[in-house]
């Protein structure tokens, strides 16, 4: 539901970039990445809507001008996600606060063949939807939109659940709930291209 920048110096230098594509962490988000057997074991215990993922960081940048904030997490890639529409949270957060990220399972809401199409990096952009305080902590909602042309890795027919692998060589699985899209997963085979778009939701807690 952000995406990764390697470093925050990297991310202050290619701010235009990152405007463009709010780097949370591309493919190497906490977000379901499993070999086809282990992920459907995993869908299997996991109901929709579940935390799959936590991971905690540390607010290691700021960005006032374009509302942008950047988190260091200890052995991953940075997190950054947008707050545009949620500037408030800008005022009640700062550099060194220390915040748990809890990652709920993707869903998928765009799937089409892409037959003879070549095989690209998912892209993604992360932005704050909701924003609440309390006594102790803050709280706001995340909420990433992954897209681009992957190939099908495995169809798991019987809980619908699509494993794909984009150009960087990551793996991802990911549910199929909506009538439509499940009609066009039965369709697909291993190897198949598809252009695909799915979202990843998640809650950031900020604690003081």
């Amino acid at each position: 539901m952000l995406y990764r920048s390697n470093t925050c110096v990297s991310f202050a230098r290619s701010l235009a970039l990152c405007v463009a594509a709010i780097g949370v962490y591309a493919a190497s988000a906490p977000l379901c990445l499993a070999a086809d057997t282990e992920a459907s074991a995993a869908s299997e215990a996991m109901p929709a809507g579940a935390s799959v993922d936590t991971e905690s960081g540390t607010i290691s940048l700021i960005d006032q001008k374009n509302a942008l904030i950047v988190v260091t997490v200890p052995g991953r890639d940075d997190l950054s996600f947008s707050v545009k529409d949620h500037r408030d949270v800008l005022d009640v957060v700062k550099v060194g606060d220390k915040l748990t990220t809890h990652y709920l399972e993707p869903y998928v809401t765009g799937l089409t063949p892409a037959a003879g199409a070549a095989v690209t990096r998912l892209t993604h952009t992360a932005k704050v939807t909701q924003h609440s305080s309390g006594a102790d902590n803050e709280n706001f909602q995340v909420l990433r939109v992954f897209t681009g042309v992957a190939q099908v890795t495995a169809v798991d027919r019987k809980l619908n659940l699509l494993t794909i692998v984009d150009k960087s060589g990551t793996a991802r699985s990911v549910r199929v709930s909506r009538p439509d899209l499940i009609e066009v997963m039965q369709t697909l085979k291993h190897h198949s291209h598809v252009k695909i778009t799915y979202e990843s939701e998640m809650t950031v807690t900020v604690e003081r």
